[in-house]
């Protein structure tokens, strides 16, 4: 273990196959980082320079907790007789992803990227494959003592490509869907049946065709207006596969390192969002996609307007934070569950998109921004983000932080972890994304029928993907 200030960081552990077992000062982490011709004794600034991203304005603890944990460093360092000081510098973005992304590749590209950076997991197959960001598994094993024994297991699957890890998990989260408790009293559902639908959910007991009559039922009573049956995100995104997950679809093939594409599923994924549609039962807006999510749809949601969101955990910090919605009305008017399974008695699913800190291979203090990237995993650091944004908990002490567990939400929301799902790491996988979300656009705009958008998607991928995906059922 690693004594600091009279304590350890974390109780002794057992450490993985590999793992440096050692006492050091932390002199010989950091200062080694230094320009080699500055004198370690001597008064010594170093700047680390992070990018982190929302884009909503809640999550800004993504930065801040780089900034203490830099603060921390220069508090060891102290400790250990350097008068050295460690700045993070960068700056946390509410611009879109698309803005966000430009800039960050352009930086890249241009080898003048910040030594940290934030992505989404599944950015790490193009990072890697391109060069611009570092493998960690021997950094992970020096400090595994640090926290990352604390980790919650299958994160790390999210940042693993070819063998190695290439990302520090900061923060997770599950998709639920969110219901409307008195929209669902005026359909005749009595108050023990609206509470129990994530039970039944769970078991199997209530169905992607179950939520979909029951949206329409409200639009055939008036509950709701129709195309406000069920509504879904705006645009391109990492939901789009939720529902061919919850039929029983797969992604990828880790043997082959190829996507895999079901046609009989996306089949009937299709023909659900045909039914969804205003050719149909009406439950899902043909002007829903293109909508702005901040002017158009939360606000939407908020006013009671949607039976069914299908949206994230965080989405209830932004209601309460930035959308006019109190407290105490959320328990009132909002239940969440997992996704319905496609068939009865199937298992519900939801997926996560845990956001990471990667470090630039153009970094000239890689291990320095690594010890950062550490201090700023802290449960507490952690904890204060997820409670401020409402996502979830990437440590297991984290679970049972003070500073998490007062927060109802994020207790309650803490078992969808368990049924999440991942995108898979693969360079290519944005082009798969983008054609479901340009397919089940096609429906739902009146273009496509079911038959000819697995036509459309078929076509689409071996044409884009070639060798790259692997189609299973027709």
């Amino acid at each position: 273990m690693i004594g600091v200030a009279g304590g350890s960081l974390l109780r002794p552990v057992e450490a993985p196959p590999g793992a440096v077992t050692r006492t050091v000062t932390v002199t010989s982490t950091v200062v080694q980082q230094m320009p080699q011709q500055t004198p370690v004794t001597a008064p010594t600034a170093m700047s680390i320079v992070a990018w982190t991203q929302g884009p909503e304005r809640e999550s800004y603890y993504r930065q801040e907790n780089l900034i203490e944990a830099a603060k921390r460093v220069t508090k060891i360092l102290r400790i250990a007789g350097v008068s050295g000081e460690v700045r993070l510098e960068g700056e946390y973005s509410t611009a879109p992803w698309s803005d966000y992304r430009r800039k960050l590749q352009l930086a890249l590209d241009s080898k003048t990227a910040p030594d940290i950076f934030m992505e989404s997991h599944f950015a790490v197959a193009a990072l890697s494959d391109a060069g611009w960001i570092v493998p960690l598994d021997d950094l992970i094993r020096t400090y595994w003592d640090w926290g990352y024994n604390d980790i919650i297991d299958s994160l790390w699957s999210a940042v693993k490509y070819k063998g190695k890890i290439w990302a520090i998990p900061q923060d997770t989260e599950a998709r639920p869907i969110f219901y409307r408790k008195d929209l669902l009293a005026k359909l005749g559902w009595n108050k023990d049946q609206i509470e129990d639908l994530p039970n039944k959910i769970l078991k199997g007991d209530f169905t992607f065709d179950d939520m979909l009559e029951t949206a329409a039922e409200a639009v055939r009573k008036g509950v709701v207006e129709p195309g406000y049956g069920i509504w879904h995100r705006p645009n391109a995104g990492p939901d789009w596969p939720i529902p061919y997950l919850a039929y029983g679809g797969t992604l990828y093939d880790e043997g082959s390192n190829k996507l895999v594409a079901d046609l009989s599923i996306w089949s009937k994924v299709f023909e659900w969002f045909y039914r969804a549609s205003m050719r149909q039962s009406k439950a899902i807006s043909d002007k829903l996609i293109g909508l702005d999510f901040n002017r158009d749809v939360h606000p939407t949601v908020v006013a009671g307007k949607v039976l069914f969101w299908f949206g994230g955990t965080w989405h209830k910090g932004q209601w309460v934070g930035s959308f006019g919605l109190k407290e105490e009305d959320f328990w009132k008017y909002y239940g969440f569950a997992l996704y319905p399974p496609g068939q009865r008695g199937g298992k519900p699913v939801t997926l996560s998109q845990p956001l990471v800190y990667m470090i630039s291979s153009n970094s000239k203090y890689v291990e320095a921004a690594f010890m950062i990237v550490t201090l700023a995993t802290d449960a507490y650091l952690n904890a204060r983000h997820a409670v401020n944004s409402a996502h979830l908990a990437i440590r297991y002490s984290e679970l049972s932080h003070p500073e998490y567990t007062k927060d109802r939400f994020l207790a309650e929301t803490g078992y969808m972890v368990k049924y999440a799902l991942y995108q898979p790491n693969h360079p290519r996988w944005g082009i798969y994304q983008q054609a479901i979300f340009d397919v089940i656009r096609g429906i739902e705009g009146g273009a496509l029928d079911p038959g000819r958008a697995v036509d459309t998607f078929k076509r689409t991928l071996e044409t884009q993907l070639g060798g790259d995906i692997i189609f299973k059922g027709g």
